[in-house]
């Protein structure tokens, strides 16, 4: 991902660690108008989290139709520390 600075990175209330969490119930259409309206903002001015959500949505096809209590919670919990490192990077 690519670096950037505290100082030119845009804000919105909603924060990528907050993206990260809310991703499945977005995808989902899970969210309340507001916490939906707060997500979508974000994307707008953040990259990384739309590559992320693309990278989610790529990865349901290709799975087929899995679901977070489907995946055994050891190999759940790996993955989403993967991902937060990744995004953190």
């Amino acid at each position: 991902m690519a670096q950037r600075s505290a100082k030119t990175k845009p804000t919105t209330k909603t924060t990528c660690k907050q993206i990260a969490a809310l991703v499945f119930d977005y995808v989902n259409d899970e969210l309340s108008p507001r916490h939906k309206r707060d997500f979508q903002q974000h994307l707008k001015i953040c990259p990384d989290c739309v590559n992320f959500l693309k990278t989610y949505k790529k990865t349901i096809e290709a799975t087929g139709a899995l679901y977070a209590n489907d995946i055994p919670p050891e190999v759940r919990d790996s993955l989403w520390q993967f991902l937060s490192r990744k995004l953190r990077a």
